[in-house]
């Protein structure tokens, strides 16, 4: 019983340990409130704050950080939270505090402090002007098989963006398959190259579908242009495979002997159901004459 006692003494301190943390203040020494954020509000800092936020803090905080993911935690969009400094936040991001994990051990000070930015772009989207149109463009290199994408403005003058991400896709039967890195970033001419991978098995004639896109971007709409060419593997055709007798085959193409093997196990298992009935009825009849 005193075993018992202490143990529940202990869950009950235990409990009243984390209930106290989460509601005590999280104090921020005065130097540490007034870190400057050192990135600018731009698509590739927000591009890369959200793909760590999409990575590393959805499980708690949620899609929209609003606090509603698998576990219940803090809203990071509310008004309170975005009140703090930029250097609180960070602060709290890399020391972290119960459930939350240091993050300061595990991310780069310039992706905290781009996942800053992200938080506040996301609850402010004003931060941001409103987004562009583009113009996407796709060419191919057929000697060194490579895929170059062209971005501009849509505007006449047909100026080339730099710094825009694009993503690249090879089309496949369920969806798309990504080329290249994760991010593609354009140069001063608006272009950005990968190269196309090998062996990649396209349909019969080796065709494959090139997909070129701009998504999720903060500043410029998506975009999306497409090229046929033929430089995948052909998809061999296995028909003839299946058009004979085998065990693999469907129903009319299996083996004959498989057949009357499955055929005869069945017809003998009805042969002793019915002979067991007609017996069942002998020895029933055969009860009434004796009863006579």
């Amino acid at each position: 019983m005193a075993k018992l006692n202490t143990i529940v003494a202990i869950l009950i301190f235990a409990f009243s340990l984390g209930a106290y943390s989460q509601t005590t203040t999280w104090e921020v020494s005065a130097d540490q409130a007034a870190k400057k954020n050192p990135l600018e509000i731009l698509p590739k800092n927000l591009a890369l704050g959200r793909n760590i936020f999409k990575r590393t803090c959805v499980a708690c905080h949620g899609e929209k950080a609003d606090g509603k993911g698998l576990i219940q935690s803090t809203s990071l969009i509310d008004e309170k939270f975005q009140k703090q400094t930029d250097g609180v936040v960070f602060y709290k991001i890399s020391t972290g505090r119960d459930k939350m994990p240091p993050f300061g051990a595990m991310l780069k000070e310039d992706e905290i402090w781009s996942v800053i930015n992200y938080l506040r772009v996301l609850a402010d989207p004003s931060a941001i002007p409103p987004p562009k149109n583009v113009k996407l463009e796709l060419t191919t290199g057929e000697e060194i098989k490579s895929i170059t994408a062209t971005v501009l403005s849509a505007d006449s003058a047909k100026l080339p963006l730099s710094e825009v991400d694009v993503h690249f896709y090879v089309k496949r039967e369920f969806g798309l398959m990504r080329i290249g890195e994760m991010s593609n970033y354009t140069g001063a001419d608006g272009k950005v190259k990968v190269f196309f991978p090998e062996k990649i098995v396209g349909d019969s004639e080796g065709n494959v579908t090139l997909v070129v896109k701009i998504e999720n971007n903060f500043l410029y709409n998506d975009n999306e242009t497409t090229n046929v060419k033929k430089w995948g593997m052909p998809l061999l055709s296995h028909e003839g495979e299946f058009s004979r007798r085998a065990l693999w085959g469907a129903r009319d193409k299996s083996p004959v002997w498989l057949l009357l093997l499955a055929n005869g196990i069945i017809a003998i298992v009805w042969a002793v159901i019915v002979y067991v009935i007609y017996n069942l009825f002998r020895i029933k009849k055969a009860g009434r004459i004796f009863f006579k």
